[in-house]
């Protein structure tokens, strides 16, 4: 059953026991080939690779891989199909999440700095104190990043100037944090009947936004994933989910949640 609005109902999630979920693997797996046919419009043809003289591999086949001599500015209209048109480069360690709205890409690291680029360029960034940027997910005017301290930040681009991102609130907020501490009854119920702590308690993972319920998922390596209400911030629900670290967390349009772990396994949830 849809949760409908969130604001109004109760929040909560249980896997199904009786869902299977079967993906057949054929014989021999198809190669996406570049052919004339690409070239004369009808599209790209698939073929079977040749096993016996290596040819067929991934990483050999893959039209990503073949070297382009596109060397003109970036426009959409020149670039080849294709291949690779360019690099993104800014010293600040490692990459951990990209985030992609309209013709801005949002790129987060461990240097704490969320950068924002546009055609291929540096266009603006801002700073958060909280270490590195695990996840980044975009809805409208706000930017939520979850990070190495296991909150989420939510930022807003401003209305006179897009190159600047102000903070608008933090997940859990300081006040939750506080009601949580100093009144037991205020922590996440969560099934099996009892209570747990409203941050994550460990590194925060990944974030999934389903913009049609006003629901966001972050999940961490603490086994956990966890329901927010987009409109107050507020934590409905903390799921204990797997045996070891979550790492990956997606919402689908409809009612169905479904997270993967170190544990080898994915897992279904469904909204109640």
């Amino acid at each position: 059953m849809a949760l409908g609005n969130p604001s109004s109902r109760k929040l909560y999630i249980h896997s199904d026991p009786n869902m299977s979920m079967v993906f057949p693997v054929g014989e021999d797996d198809l190669c996406l080939r570049h052919s004339s046919a690409s070239t004369n419009g009808s599209g790209p043809s698939f073929s079977e690779p040749n096993r016996s003289s290596g040819e067929g591999s991934p990483m050999t086949m893959s039209p990503w891989n073949q070297t382009s001599h596109f060397n003109k500015p970036f426009d959409d209209e020149n670039v080849p199909p294709n291949c690779l048109i360019g690099s993104l480069t800014r010293e600040e360690g490692h990459i951990y999440s990209l985030a992609a709205s309209d013709d801005l890409l949002y790129t987060g690291s461990d240097s704490k700095n969320i950068r924002v680029w546009k055609n291929l360029k540096e266009f603006t960034g801002f700073k958060s104190n909280s270490g590195l940027v695990k996840a980044i997910v975009i809805s409208g005017q706000k930017i939520y990043t979850g990070h190495q301290d296991g909150k989420i930040r939510v930022w807003k681009v401003s209305v006179k100037n897009p190159g600047v991102h102000k903070r608008a609130g933090t997940l859990p907020s300081l006040k939750e944090i506080l009601k949580s501490s100093i009144k037991p009854s205020n922590y996440i119920e969560v099934k099996p009947k009892r209570s747990l702590w409203i941050k994550h308690s460990d590194a925060l993972s990944c974030l999934s936004l389903n913009e049609e319920q006003g629901l966001l998922y972050s999940a961490s390596w603490y086994r956990t994933f966890k329901v927010w209400r987009t409109s107050d911030y507020k934590c409905l629900e903390s799921v204990h989910a797997h045996d070891d670290a979550v790492n990956s967390v997606v919402s689908s349009s409809g009612d169905m949640v479904f997270t993967g772990s170190a544990d080898g396994t994915i897992k279904v949830w469904k909204r109640e």
